[in-house]
């Protein structure tokens, strides 16, 4: 299938700086918080005169077990997204891609889209579960592991995008213009306001 002489415009991702930056400092002020309470209650527990030496051992070793579980957590997730040097995201006439100012690092093309492997069934669905917001999902064949995969349609950037929805939006239409041999289901269609022409 040549993508290249298709007219499908192409669309960037912008970013949410504000949202961004609130979440960034809603998860500093939730960790400060748990760490002071933290010490404050262990703090609290070592000065009262009820409680057995034992206990206020066991309590301090408890506490600097979980601070050091957040303090690595934390740190875990600062590393990752420092690496995370993803500039940006686009839809275009091949599929999404996650750049690094000019170079494409990460990309799920409309060729790689495979039809779901029971032919009874849709091949782009909205996942439905009770813990997680819904999620657009594909079967790709991913290169590296030489074999189809189901996968969640997510942004994998370090911030916050503004039209996200936008781009998932575009990706669809371009699912239903270059592969109309895949079968979207209606749920997704009517999650992002489309029309299966």
């Amino acid at each position: 299938m040549d993508f290249q002489n298709n007219e499908f415009s192409k669309i960037e991702s912008l970013k949410a700086n504000k949202i961004t930056f609130i979440a960034k400092a809603i998860g500093a002020f939730i960790f400060v918080s748990t760490i002071l309470g933290i010490i404050n209650l262990e703090i609290i527990i070592i000065e009262s005169r009820k409680l057995s030496v034992e206990f206020k051992i066991s309590s301090v070793i408890l506490s600097v077990i979980l601070l050091s579980f957040l303090v690595y957590a934390v740190l875990k997730d600062t590393i990752i997204t420092r690496k995370n040097k993803i500039t940006k995201v686009i839809v275009d006439q091949n599929g999404l891609h996650h750049y690094k100012d000019a170079t494409i690092i990460e990309s799920l093309t409309f060729e790689s889209l495979y039809p779901n492997p029971d032919l009874k069934n849709y091949d782009i669905v909205l996942s439905e579960g009770e813990d997680v917001s819904y999620d657009i999902c594909v079967y790709y064949f991913d290169n590296s592991r030489n074999t189809i995969i189901y996968k969640a349609i997510i942004f994998n950037t370090p911030f916050s995008i503004r039209n996200g929805k936008e781009l998932k939006r575009h990706f669809i239409k371009g699912v239903l213009k270059f592969r109309s041999d895949l079968k979207v289901s209606p749920k997704v269609l009517d999650l992002l306001n489309l029309k299966n022409s």
